[in-house]
């Protein structure tokens, strides 16, 4: 084997977990060595070899966080040690299995992991637990270190942990496999955690130098734009292709991109640059078959060298032979949830420093390396020094139902690492009660239905499709739909024509691309009859033409093996004697709809591309759907962008939909279904009307506006209408009641004695928003009112005067009274709604009064407007006594000329009054 770095660490290793050492308590041992120094391919054959594991106990598993790096893993231990594979070592990953039961080192996914602690939480063959790479910090990472962890603290003391990671902060996972964890039963109001000074034992960590050869470290400039990402890493290519001779230029090429989409685009850009150089151009991600991922793996024909174009996956854990230099566009698409909308998001985002460092180290494995990073240095100096662990910001309902298979039904007194936010986990515990899994919302038990959505390898929202699908006699089409729904889709591009079939698509209607003419009733049905179609082709390339339907041949494939997995893990848990259904067609929207009972989408009326959300969210149908007609839908696929803080409102996009019934809502979640009576007031039409609705939570379904009116409900509902204005509907009312003025003269009377005579006693009320409405209420007078109009006529000076207690509304006469008598006899009205109130009267009848009217107790003079015979005011004044003795004489002269056959006198003060151009009986 060729010498590598940990070499020289394995016995210490060993030493560390060594039964007689009595350093080693914690039976746990975390691992930092850096990138190339063989920690992967080298740890778990030395453990293996020293006999750390006894025979009761003899398997050793290795967890990788990748299939492809799981397989290349076992690969190489295999041809490292002389073993064959599938005998001393083998591996476990989704759609393969290479091991026996003889098999003594297996390398497994986390996912596997997981799913045989909760067949066999005891681990009984298993005595050495290895996960590596552990700083990658995947929600199986996390949640696999924190099960073996509880099983070594309980039941396996003799089991052993190593975490292993070239760029792991060590202290705080030392810190964590060395503290007991808290008891599952807590007081209330106490916190879970250490209850003394023998809580934490020492976990050692040891730190083994890597890289074996050196990495030069280039930075350049480039925009952060995916689109712009081919030209620049042309560029760069063929700048190095031309460039004098390095002592990199003789080996392979690995450049890192933030996604398929990038990749495919870079590929295509850099075909010129192959043929002449002698390239081989590899692309490298998750949704390739493994058979297509393990050729960038293997070595490059000798006459060529290998362009290798990956995703994040070619970060870690595996080794590419022969590459010697990295390009690192920094770039990298971040898997997020939000949980308040129950929607997924990718998010494009600059990478963490450590996983800079893991790209780098790439380049340096064999041979003296370099990397060509498209940031600057000042950029680098604000990267973020790790990756948010995936359980702060990913869909937690799969790991919460598993917790509750594993005995713990309250995620938040479960032992983390890092906990998870409580936003998540509470969104977690509603989509499982809704799927039926657990029996209520909160710290409920898992339900017959969730402990068999749980033997199904998949999220909870294709479990619940499988299971139904398994109980109606829909396996294989529920299996269709599973995959196609899990995997990465099938349609390469938009089709010309329709593919037919029981999918319902149709040609005409809205486009989803150019020359995309395409309607149908469900996304999801017409891609199953695009797979049936490439099935039937044996998914050859010619597919991907838009004639032949669009279809990405590799794909489809991979959806197909995905369906057969899980058409085998289905049928165990199926049913026997389900009948076949006579409408397959409907009865699968059904079925996908028990998978989505959150995504319920209403359309909006005005906006037939927007619609509402279960949630309120709001949400826009994509381009990419063919579900273009319809009132209701399930959103499929949807995702919301990335938070923008100037667009924190920015709705979500609908890339897959079904049309659905709304009738089949009550069949399916007849505990989810409300209906509503209630009565409100229509601002438009100015009336209350009644209202019955229909909800699904708090989705609206229906709405009929011409029931029979409650009068109670009706009164509360003008009530509430009427409440943020009912000052203002007072202080203008003018009709009669109460046998006097309007509301609005009554409430400024008690607001001009409450304001001339703040020492009152009772003091005057202050009439404010809540005492006219409680009045108002009382009253009874909104009992046969339906409108504003029809309050606006209703006696509300009565309502005023309730508001009145004795002796307050005798008083109010008293002291501002509503009309007062003049020298004629006449009462004539103050006008109280202006400042200082008003006493409007013809000049004439004012014959022998010396003074100016008071009110208030004398307090307040009124302002009078003295009236020529037509009724406009003449002269207006506080004080009339003056007014007879200066100005009087003018106005008699000028009123003269006017009125002619109106009396006039000389002396105001003992000339008889004159009402209606009669002197007025002494």
């Amino acid at each position: 084997m060729t010498p590598l770095p940990i070499d020289d660490y394995l016995p210490a290793i060993c030493q560390a977990l060594a039964p007689g050492n009595t350093d080693a308590k914690s039976g746990s041992l975390v691992l930092i060595a850096e990138p190339g120094a063989g920690k992967t391919t080298r740890v778990a054959p030395a453990l293996l070899q020293a006999g750390l594991t006894d025979p009761a106990h003899p398997n050793i598993v290795l967890l990788q966080p990748r299939r492809v790096a799981a397989r290349a893993v076992a690969q190489r231990i295999a041809q490292e040690n002389g073993w064959t594979l599938g005998q001393q070592v083998g591996y476990h990953v989704r759609f393969e299995r290479r091991l026996t039961e003889a098999t003594r080192l297996r390398v497994l996914t986390e996912g596997i992991l997981t799913r045989q602690l909760l067949d066999d939480p005891f681990l009984d063959r298993t005595g050495i637990i290895i996960l590596d790479e552990f700083h990658e910090r995947s929600i199986h990472t996390d949640l696999a270190l924190a099960l073996v962890k509880e099983i070594q603290q309980s039941v396996r003391p003799d089991l052993k942990i190593i975490v292993m990671s070239a760029t792991l902060d060590a202290e705080p996972v030392a810190a964590y496999l060395g503290t007991v964890a808290p008891s599952a039963t807590v007081a209330p109001g106490e916190s879970p955690g250490l209850k003394g000074s023998e809580a934490i034992q020492t976990v050692p960590i040891i730190r083994v130098p890597g890289r074996t050869h050196p990495v030069t470290i280039t930075h350049i400039p480039a925009p952060i734009e995916p689109k712009l990402l081919p030209e620049k890493i042309a560029a760069c290519l063929e700048r190095l292709l031309t460039a004098p001779p390095h002592a990199s230029d003789q080996g392979d090429y690995l450049i890192f991109l933030p996604g398929v989409e990038e990749i495919h685009r870079t590929l295509r850009r850099l075909e010129p640059l192959a043929a002449p150089h002698g390239l081989l151009l590899l692309p490298l991600h998750g949704s390739l078959p493994l058979e297509d991922q393990m050729r960038a793996l293997d070595p490059a024909p000798s006459n060529r060298r290998k362009v290798i174009l990956a995703t994040n996956i070619a970060e870690t854990s595996l080794t590419i032979d022969g590459v010697t230099t990295v390009i690192d566009s920094g770039l990298a698409r971040i898997a997020g949830y939000d949980a308040r909308r129950g929607l997924d998001r990718l998010e494009l985002k600059r990478i963490s420093l450590a996983s800079a460092t893991q790209r780098a180290g790439r380049a340096g494995r064999t041979a003296p390396g370099r990397c060509l990073r498209l940031w600057t240095q000042s950029q680098e100096k604000h990267l973020d020094a790790h990756e948010l662990p995936e359980i702060r910001r990913i869909d937690l309902a799969a790991t919460v139902l598993t917790l509750h298979a594993w005995g713990k039904p309250d995620p938040r007194r479960f032992d983390w690492l890092d906990p998870p936010p409580e936003p998540a986990l509470a969104a977690a515990e509603n989509l499982l009660s809704m799927l039926g899994a657990l029996d209520q919302p909160q710290n409920g038990a898992i339900t017959p239905l969730g402990k068999r959505m749980l033997a199904l390898p998949v999220h909870p929202r294709l479990a619940r499709l499988l299971v139904a699908a398994a109980d109606h006699g829909l396996v294989e089409e529920g299996a269709t739909l599973a995959a196609l729904l899990s995997e990465k889709d099938l349609v390469a591009r938009p089709p010309r024509a329709a593919p037919g079939g029981p999918g319902g698509v149709a040609a005409g209607g809205a486009g989803i691309g150019a020359g995309y003419k395409l309607q149908g009733n469900s996304d999801l049905l017409w891609r199953r009859d695009l797979l049936r179609q490439a099935q039937a082709a044996n998914f050859a390339p010619y597919l991907r033409e838009p004639a032949a339907g669009g279809i990405d041949p590799h794909a489809a494939r991979h959806i197909a093996r995905t369906r057969d997995d899980l058409l085998r893990n289905a049928r165990q848990i199926a049913r026997t004697g389900a009948p076949a259904p006579s409408d397959s067609e409907t009865l699968l929207l059904k079925i996908t709809l028990l998978a989505y009972p959150d995504r319920i989408v209403r359309r909006r009326a005005n906006n037939p591309n927007a619609g509402i959300m279960v949630g309120g969210a709001g949400v826009q149908m994509g381009t990419e759907s063919i579900v273009r007609q319809g009132e209701f839908l399930i959103a499929l696929d949807a995702w919301h962008p990335p938070h923008n803080p100037h667009n924190p409102a920015q709705e979500a996009t609908i890339r897959m939909a079904s049309l659905i019934d709304p009738a089949w809502l009550p069949e399916l979640f007849p505990h989810q279904m409300r209906r509503v009576y209630d009565v409100t007031y229509d601002p438009a039409a100015d009336r209350v009307i009644p209202r019955a609705q229909l909800f699904y939570r708090d989705l609206l379904l229906e709405e009929d506006r011409h029931g029979k009116l409650d009068p109670q409900q009706a009164a509360a509902a003008l009530l509430e209408a009427v409440r943020p204005r009912i000052v203002e509907i007072f202080t203008a009312h003018k009709t009669a009641g109460g046998g006097g003025g309007g509301a609005g003269n009554l409430l400024a009377r008690v607001a001009i004695l409450r304001q001339a005579l703040p020492e009152h006693s009772p003091p005057w009320p202050t009439l404010d928003t809540d005492q006219l409405c409680t009045a108002l209420a009382h009253s009874g007078i909104l009992q046969n009112k339906r409108s504003l109009a029809e309050l606006q006529t209703a006696p509300l000076a009565d309502v005023l005067r309730s508001l009145l207690p004795y002796p307050l509304g005798r008083q109010l006469d008293e002291l501002a009274p509503e009309a007062i008598t003049v020298p004629t006899g006449n009462r004539i009205r103050i006008d109280y709604t202006v400042d200082p109130p008003v006493l409007a009267v013809r000049l004439q009848e004012m014959f022998g009064q010396t003074d100016t009217p008071r009110i208030a107790a004398g307090r307040l003079p009124l302002l009078l407007h003295l009236l020529a015979p037509n009724y406009r005011p003449v002269q207006i004044t506080t004080d009339l006594r003056s007014f007879w003795a200066h100005a009087y004489f003018q106005t008699r002269k000028d009123l003269r000329i006017r009125y002619p056959k109106h009396a006039w006198p000389e002396d105001p003060l003992t000339a008889p009054p004159v009402a209606k151009d009669r002197p007025a009986k002494r």
